[in-house]
C-alpha cells in the first residue's frame, strides 16, 4: 500500500513538472518594469562606430521619475546633463550657456526621447505602434527584442535589443548603416521614490 502511494506521488510530480510552464507575456514584463515610480541607476554608454577603429565609451547615472521625467548625468569623458521634463529637453555642461529645446521647435528630437522612455518602461501600448515584439525567457532573465515597421525608426534601426530581469540591464541599438550603441545599468535603486531637493532643482530648471 505505501508502495502504490509512493509510485503515485512520483507519477504526480512527473505529470506536473512535464506541464508547461505559464509563458511570460508582454504585459507581465511592462508591469514588472513599472513597479516603482523612481529608478535611479549608474550607466556605462558604449558606441560602436563602423567608421572608427575604437568604440566611444561614456558613462554616469541616471533618474528616470515617473512624474518629472528623465535625468541624464554623464561624467566621464566629459561632464554633460541632460533633462528630459514634459515637453522640454535642457542640456547642461559646465562652462557652456544652457541648451534648451522645446517640442514643438524640434518634434523629431521629442519623437525619440519619448520612444526611450517608452523603452525604459517596456511601454508594450507605444511600442507596439512602431515595433514588432518578440520576448523571450521569464521573469528572472528576459529578452526583448524590437524590430521597427514605420518610419522614421525604419530608416535609422535595424533592431532594438533589451534584456534583463526586475530591471533593464542592457540596452542595444542597432542601426542601419553599421553602427551599435549598448547601454549597460547597473546599482538599480528603486528609493527612496521621493526625489532629493537637489533633483527637484534638476528638473525645475
Amino acid at each position: 500500500m505505501l508502495h502504490r502511494l509512493i509510485i503515485n506521488v512520483i507519477l504526480l510530480i512527473a505529470v506536473m513538472l512535464s506541464l508547461p510552464a505559464k509563458a511570460f507575456d508582454l504585459p507581465e514584463l511592462q508591469q514588472q518594469l513599472s513597479l516603482s515610480p523612481v529608478v535611479r541607476g549608474d550607466f556605462i554608454q558604449v558606441r560602436e562606430i563602423a567608421l572608427l577603429d575604437m568604440p566611444l565609451q561614456s558613462q554616469g547615472q541616471f533618474l528616470l521619475s515617473e512624474k518629472h521625467g528623465l535625468l541624464w548625468e554623464q561624467q566621464t569623458p566629459f561632464p554633460v546633463s541632460l533633462t528630459l521634463a514634459g515637453e522640454t529637453l535642457r542640456q547642461r555642461i559646465p562652462g557652456q550657456p544652457e541648451t534648451v529645446v522645446h517640442a514643438n521647435e524640434n518634434p523629431m528630437a521629442f519623437y525619440f526621447s519619448e520612444m526611450f522612455l517608452s523603452l525604459f518602461h517596456a511601454d508594450t501600448h507605444v511600442l507596439k505602434e512602431q515595433f514588432n515584439l518578440s520576448l523571450t525567457g521569464d521573469k528572472n532573465q528576459w529578452q526583448l527584442t524590437l524590430i521597427p515597421n514605420a518610419a522614421p525608426l525604419t530608416q535609422v534601426f535595424k533592431n532594438i535589443v533589451l534584456s534583463g530581469g526586475d530591471n533593464i540591464e542592457t540596452l542595444s541599438l542597432h542601426e542601419l548603416r553599421g553602427d551599435k550603441t549598448t547601454l549597460t545599468f547597473s546599482d538599480i535603486q528603486h528609493m527612496p521614490t521621493v526625489l532629493s531637493d537637489e533633483e527637484r532643482l534638476a528638473f525645475s530648471h
